[in-house]
């Protein structure tokens, strides 16, 4: 795996590294992760001692209409679908019953 190659700013929470320094925010300039921002530790590209601190930015999916519409679409056909898995559950259970009543 390559190291990204970026470019940094200091995170906006104080959040610290191992270190107990201010954690940087950098850009991925790789060809697998294009503009993806990560938290490092402000040594990881000094020689020396290395903190090992480093994060992905999870970017939210907010602002994007089409996306949430389609995530709640998705959430209410996995309710429709858990409801009919319980349903078919409930009717192979009576079937179960009924066979075995049959043969007594």
């Amino acid at each position: 795996m390559s190291t990204p190659s970026s470019s940094g700013s200091i995170a906006k929470k104080e959040e610290l590294c191992d270190f107990r320094l201010p954690v940087r925010i950098c850009t991925s300039k790789t060809k697998d992760n294009p503009n993806k921002k990560f938290k490092v530790c402000p040594n990881s590209l000094k020689p020396g001692k290395k903190c090992k601190y480093w994060e992905w930015i999870d970017e939210p999916v907010t602002g994007n209409l089409d996306l949430e519409q389609e995530l709640e679409a998705v959430k209410e056909d996995v309710a429709c679908l858990k409801k009919e898995v319980q349903e078919l559950k409930n009717k192979a259970h009576s079937y179960r019953v009924e066979i075995s009543c049959n043969i007594i």
